[in-house]
């Protein structure tokens, strides 16, 4: 499917932006099942690289509050793997469905941005925290201890992922085929 640009489609991507913080402020999210890269992902895909740094310092502001005031941690520097992380999302989102969106490149960008952020933040948890020895066996325990974590990551993020784009499309669809209809009457 070729990219579908509309001025009437600007909101759609900041009200999935805005969606996934009320819910992570409002709803405990078990075993990450919160599909925050399924909305940056179409977030990069929808909008302007300029527009990047709006949800990237929302999703930040909401990850520093919850982090300190709801869970009582203090920030470590392998948040900083998750924020970058966004922004990988976003520009991943960009390269591949910008100009071109199919269920097959949905499923592609979905499961790189939940398999290497898996990968790339436990790796940062194994390497920040003295929970795992500093070992090639403390890193595989921190990974497996990891999994159920990311059953659920991969699950949310992949079915959130084509959900939000099928839905886009017809959306989509229906506003052409309507102003289609209406230009030739």
């Amino acid at each position: 499917m070729k990219r579908f640009a509309s001025n009437h489609t600007l909101v759609y991507p900041y009200v999935g932006i805005l969606g996934i913080l009320l819910l992570r402020l409002t709803v405990d999210h078990p075993y990450n099942f919160v599909p925050i890269f399924a909305c940056v992902l179409f977030f990069g895909a929808t909008r302007r690289r300029w527009e990047f740094p709006i949800p990237l310092l929302a999703l930040i502001g909401v990850d520093v509050f919850l982090t300190t005031s709801r869970y009582s941690y203090a920030l470590t520097s392998d948040q900083a793997v998750t924020w970058i992380w966004y922004l990988v999302v976003m520009a991943l989102g960009a390269a591949m469905l910008r100009s071109t969106i199919s269920a097959p490149r949905v499923l592609g960008a979905s499961l790189l941005a939940s398999v290497g952020f898996f990968l790339v933040s436990n790796f940062a948890v194994w390497a920040t925290w003295s929970m795992y020895p500093k070992t090639g066996n403390g890193l595989i325990a921190c990974y497996v201890a990891a999994l159920p974590f990311f059953r659920n990551s991969l699950v949310s993020e992949t079915a959130c992922s084509l959900l939000i784009f099928v839905v886009y499309r017809i959306g989509v669809t229906i506003r052409l085929n309507v102003s289609t209809e209406g230009a030739c009457a």
